[in-house]
């Protein structure tokens, strides 16, 4: 289970009891192979050191995880901190959909959704919209995670990201979760991280 706080039931409250980031950098001495940046929550906490070790040393992966909402505004300004001691990146990975409980699934969530690809996409770097994943033993957060990630699928049309559904993955990851239903076991993450480097190997990235 992930040391990282997850919080379904907090509808109301823009901070969660708990708040948190866990930044990565991976192999900082390596200057010569593609190094991607995967920004997401415990889920991409979680996913990150199955990719670097499946990768097998010929694409690196850094993180930025947080429990942060799209609608915190030291977001963005967090993120360009990292960013800027970081490295040139091939993509970005985005996710988020597990957080944030207290955003409406629909004009709102997808406005603050397209915000923060306003960002990304500003960069100039590739961007990958990644669906979150499936809550198997919460069906009505997980009703709630389909209808966002509904709405990724939407901004991700509008800006022109290419998509990586890992809500697709984990529904093959029977067996793989914690007990909560939420994170996954190394091998529920082995299949997250494969579905992602099949797709950056297919597009050459």
């Amino acid at each position: 289970m992930s040391e990282l706080t997850y919080e379904p039931d907090n509808g109301i409250n823009p901070l969660e009891t708990y708040e948190w980031d866990s930044t990565w950098w991976e192999h900082t001495e390596i200057g010569n192979i593609p190094v991607y940046l995967y920004i997401g929550d415990s889920i991409s906490n979680g996913t990150r050191p199955s990719l670097n070790r499946l990768a097998d040393g010929k694409r690196l992966f850094d993180g930025f995880a947080t429990s942060k909402a799209l609608d915190n505004p030291f977001f963005v300004p967090s993120l360009e901190l990292f960013m800027k001691q970081g490295r040139k990146y091939s993509a970005i990975l985005f996710n988020n959909g597990l957080h944030g409980w207290h955003i409406n699934d629909g004009e709102e969530y997808f406005a603050l959704y397209c915000k923060m690809l306003d960002f990304l996409v500003s960069t100039g770097i590739p961007v990958y919209v990644v669906l979150t994943t499936n809550l198997p033993d919460d069906e009505k957060q997980n009703q709630r995670v389909i209808k966002r990630n509904a709405l990724a699928l939407k901004a991700a049309e509008k800006y022109g990201c290419k998509v990586i559904d890992l809500y697709d993955a984990s529904l093959l990851c029977k067996g793989k979760y914690c007990g909560d239903g939420v994170h996954f076991h190394t091998d529920g993450y082995d299949v997250l991280a494969s579905r992602i480097l099949d797709k950056l190997k297919r597009d050459v990235l």
